[in-house]
């Protein structure tokens, strides 16, 4: 317990944009696109000031990256009633019958947001929150690079922060004339 509050006072942006996010995207986003949003807004911000909002590192883990301590501080928030996880449920039609799925775990906010966030550092994570809306498929599109840059990292490794060039040079493979790769300098 000791532990989980110290983690929490200590990353209070992370907390910051965790709320703000969740109060933009009420009831739509679970963990994996909860902490794809976080990760995108921060290297978002990196790439136009060099440095990170939250300070926290994030790691590769299956299905997203997350920030080092993200459960401490999601298991924190959910005791302190700032955040709920709700069940996701969704009718689903089986064998003619109508029955009622469990699609997932949402996250949803009513905490009052916190003003610890500078105005760059929200710009960046208002955009980012904008422009995915829990489309997790249109991160390819948007964010390329930051995609590409996280999926490259091993499974569990910290994911470095990197610098990328402003207009990343796109490739055409003779093959297809759908299919780009994208290079770096």
């Amino acid at each position: 317990m000791q532990y989980t509050r110290q983690i929490y006072d200590e990353y209070e942006k992370l907390r910051a944009m965790i709320i703000f996010v969740l109060r933009k995207l009420p009831g739509k986003l679970n963990r994996v696109a909860l902490c794809k949003n976080l990760y995108y807004s921060e290297m978002h911000h990196y790439q136009r000031t060099g440095k990170v909002i939250s300070g926290a590192d994030y790691l590769h883990i299956e299905g997203s990256p997350v920030p080092r301590h993200f459960n401490e501080i999601v298991s924190e928030m959910v005791a302190r009633n700032e955040i709920r996880v709700v069940p996701q449920v969704a009718p689903e039609v089986i064998d003619g019958r109508q029955i009622m799925v469990l699609r997932g775990m949402v996250f949803e906010c009513e905490a009052p947001l916190l003003a610890v966030l500078e105005r760059n550092e929200l710009r960046a994570v208002r955009m980012v929150s904008s422009t995915l809306q829990n489309e997790m498929n249109l991160e390819t599109r948007y964010f390329p690079q930051y995609y590409q840059h996280y999926v490259q990292t091993g499974l569990y490794e910290v994911i470095p922060n990197v610098t990328f060039p402003k207009r990343p040079h796109l490739q055409f493979k003779a093959w297809s004339r759908k299919i780009y790769r994208l290079m770096w300098e």
